[in-house]
């Protein structure tokens, strides 16, 4: 779709929008009239979610705006909706794929009220709680933030983006756990469509986060990056959206258990003793109790939780006193899981090599980990997933963009340093799937990975 037509649509949405609002006022909730108003915007919100997998308007100043874009005559007409929104502290509406009419109802349901009755029942991010909104959600906007009013086509800062929500997210979870509060599960359930979205979108984008990390907040960063490597594997395997969605909280959570441990038993340098490994090996258990103790927790969840370290062949922890191999939700987690823990430094090891860890990984098939899934698991990342730095057989060192869907050990380079090591003024694309026209031979192949040290400068799009 062309940017024009885009915004053309967006104009149109903003325009159903406040239809749906005075048609409600005149005729209430339930009027014939209100319900078609409704399935109007709703067809109009599909329209343009078969294109993008979110769309953002924001209100910049006195007007609605689309991609930092104000609607200046559009908006003439629409102070009084305009007004009413600031009133109620909605600066920018995001709608995600997958949205249905009845959580349009329950929207209205919540920006038909005024400002006051709001306050009184805790604010818009506590009322789209209560109705279970998970498919649209309230924000502010940020000064000086690109994709302001809107949330923009650069997919790489989406991904950048929906990391740190995530990571805010997991935050604010920890926290919640630490006080006795209950679980915020429809927060997750949004952050996880979030994801969906960017892995429709343009999955590298969040492979190369996952791999291109901060050791810092090691904890968080892990269980998002379970949950992304997670829901690749689930959306390869052809796994329905609604299911995706209970897939993804599920690997988002899988890890809630640990939230209760002490930062001095993960981060401990070394042999952990015997009664530390009793308390990091009832954490399964420990996330299942979290997780069933919530109500608005789909099972799923708990199943998740409490099965990710049982192996395929049923050994590992905690024993299981019944039943037969462990939920296939849990064997992706599994798989996600110990890759990423072999992927990340940590006290008491230090990061595996991607090709070292597809060994040791391809090894632990048919005992630890079930082989079909492992090996769909490669096929999806590659043998150098997306974010790895590696050095070509003529000395040029490069990142892997993209995976190679055929051959798992030739993915794309974007070639940053040539063979004397002199940084390229342009960085280029080269697939090591092409081969010499006269010999046959490939072009370029891998010789090793390299750790990401300071003797290498990234371009700026990938910090």
């Amino acid at each position: 779709m062309q940017p024009g037509e885009m915004r053309n649509k967006i104009e149109s949405l903003i325009k159903e929008l406040l239809a749906v609002m005075q048609v409600r006022k005149n005729y209430g909730p339930d009027h014939k009239l209100t319900k078609e108003a409704v399935g109007n915007l709703h067809k109009g919100l599909d329209s343009i979610l078969s294109c993008q997998a979110e769309v953002t308007i924001g209100i910049v100043g006195d007007e609605f705006a689309f991609e930092r874009q104000p609607f200046y005559e559009a908006s003439k007409n629409m102070g009084n909706f305009i007004n009413h929104l600031k009133e109620l502290k909605i600066e920018r509406i995001t709608f995600l794929k997958g949205l249905s009419s009845k959580e349009l109802e329950d929207f209205f349901g919540i920006i038909t009220m005024d400002a006051v009755s709001m306050e009184k029942s805790g604010g818009i991010k506590v009322l789209a709680a209560s109705v279970g909104l998970q498919f649209i959600a309230f924000s502010k906007i940020y000064l000086g933030q690109a994709g302001a009013a809107g949330e923009g086509l650069d997919i790489n800062l989406t991904a950048k983006q929906n990391i740190q929500e995530g990571i805010d997210f997991l935050t604010r979870i920890s926290e919640g756990i630490n006080s006795k509060e209950p679980l915020d599960v429809r927060s997750a359930y949004f952050f996880v469509n979030k994801i969906i979205g960017n892995l429709f979108q343009n999955k590298e984008s969040l492979f190369i986060l996952t791999n291109i990390k901060s050791h810092d907040e090691y904890t968080f960063l892990h269980s998002l990056n379970v949950a992304i490597l997670t829901l690749a594997q689930a959306e390869s395997l052809g796994v329905k959206q609604e299911y995706l969605t209970e897939i993804g909280v599920a690997a988002l959570l899988h890890d809630a258990g640990k939230l209760i441990l002490s930062g001095e038993i993960i981060n401990k340098k070394g042999k952990l003793d015997p009664a530390d490994l009793e308390k990091i090996r009832l954490h399964p258990v420990d996330g299942a109790k979290v997780l069933l103790d919530s109500a608005e927790a789909n099972p799923l969840g708990a199943i998740v939780s409490f099965e990710h370290h049982l192996r395929y062949d049923t050994q590992g922890y905690p024993q299981r006193i019944y039943g037969g191999k462990p939920n296939v939700a849990s064997m992706m987690v599994a798989i996600a899981d110990i890759y990423d823990a072999l992927r990340s430094k940590r006290a008491y090891h230090e990061e595996m090599a991607p090709e070292k860890t597809y060994e040791e990984m391809t090894k632990m098939a048919g005992t630890h980990l079930e082989p079909d899934l492992v090996e769909n698991f490669f096929k999806i990342i590659g043998v150098f997933p997306p974010g790895t730095l590696v050095e070509l057989d003529n000395k040029a060192v490069g990142l892997v963009v993209k995976e190679s869907l055929s051959d798992i050990k030739r993915p794309q380079i974007e070639v940053l340093y040539n063979g004397q090591g002199e940084k390229e003024k342009e960085p280029y694309i080269i697939n090591l799937l092409e081969k010499d026209s006269e010999s046959g031979n490939y072009k370029y192949s891998i010789v090793k990975s390299i750790l990401l040290t300071d003797k290498y400068e990234l371009p700026q799009k990938y910090h």
